[in-house]
């Protein structure tokens, strides 16, 4: 996980805006998957997965495991950077 990450693109930081994803990043400074993250916020799993996905998209979480559990796969993930900070070119 890199220190800082610039977000230099308005696609991204609206991705980033997000209260919901703010908070998800903010679990996953750890490693953690969809299940853990919406039990740690009090949310529905499919609720959290589904933003997860898009900050996946994104490029600002990265998934970094999995495991299995006989049939099941689950995907364990990381935020990209410690710090995200918003470029100004953005605002304008």
């Amino acid at each position: 996980m890199q220190p800082v990450m610039s977000i230099d693109d308005v696609a991204t930081a609206q991705v980033l805006a997000h209260p919901m994803r703010l908070r998800i990043l903010g679990a996953l400074r750890q490693p953690g998957s969809a299940a853990g993250v919406a039990s740690e916020l009090g949310e529905s799993r499919q609720k959290v997965n589904y933003h997860l996905k898009e900050l996946e998209r994104a490029g600002l979480v990265r998934q970094v495991d999995e495991r299995r559990t006989g049939n099941f796969i689950e995907n364990l993930y990381e935020a990209a950077a410690r710090s995200f900070v918003v470029s100004p070119r953005v605002a304008w």
